[in-house]
């Protein structure tokens, strides 16, 4: 089966999660324009289509991010080939600007109550930010992996960032806070070609952002 017909298999299978992919349902609206936004799901539909073509099991173990073009990797593979693997399949991927790489290589898969167990801290955290009116909680994706909680999106302010962080880490479970948010004003997503800013803000988790392969990588 080629990509393309794995693409739209993916993109009507996901079109019900589109909206769910951000916290919760919100009268706000969102910082992406509906164009990026609509890009954005494209971009990632077209990159699971790949890691389900390259490996079921890679598609099955990772999990996928994209806003404004920054794509987040989180989860387990095998070998660090695999991983590298992943990279280059992302940066092939149409409208991608920036790879953030934060896979395990590990032999140990993750099992039914660890998976519930990362579910339950992305339920609760949801509940939190959904709860929170001074927080535009369309504008930020949360994906937990091994109790790791990885946070994407575009912050009103600092203030706001702030009770973000704290929601997620007042959630019995969580080990740490991996903050990948920019600021809705920080100029470096106006900038042509957009620069990497997907590092994380905090020193407590070293960014892993992986530029594109070379053409001898490929």
């Amino acid at each position: 089966m080629s990509i393309r017909s794995i693409s739209r298999i993916l993109a009507v299978a996901l079109a019900p999660l589109f909206l769910s992919a951000c916290v919760g349902i919100s009268l706000d609206p969102e910082e992406r324009s509906f164009s990026s936004a609509v890009d954005d799901f494209d971009t990632r539909t077209e990159l699971n289509a790949k890691l389900l073509a390259e490996d079921p099991r890679i598609y099955t173990n990772v999990s996928t991010s994209v806003i404004e073009g920054r794509v987040h990797l989180s989860g387990t593979v095998l070998t660090d080939e695999q991983r590298r693997r992943v990279t280059q399949l992302a940066w092939s991927t149409a409208g991608v600007t920036e790879v953030v790489n934060d896979i395990e290589v590990t032999d140990e898969t993750s099992g039914i109550v660890a998976t519930a167990r990362d579910r339950w801290i992305n339920t609760k955290i949801r509940a939190r930010i959904l709860a929170d009116t001074s927080i535009h909680d369309v504008n930020y994706t949360i994906d937990t992996q091994n109790r790791v909680v990885f946070i994407m999106g575009i912050a009103q302010d600092r203030g706001e960032l702030d009770r973000v962080l704290d929601h997620a880490r007042a959630i019995d479970g969580v080990e740490r806070v991996v903050n990948y948010v920019v600021l809705k004003d920080d100029p470096r997503r106006f900038t042509e070609p957009p620069a990497q800013y997907g590092h994380p803000t905090e020193p407590e988790a070293p960014p892993d952002a992986e530029p594109p392969p070379t053409t001898a990588a490929r």
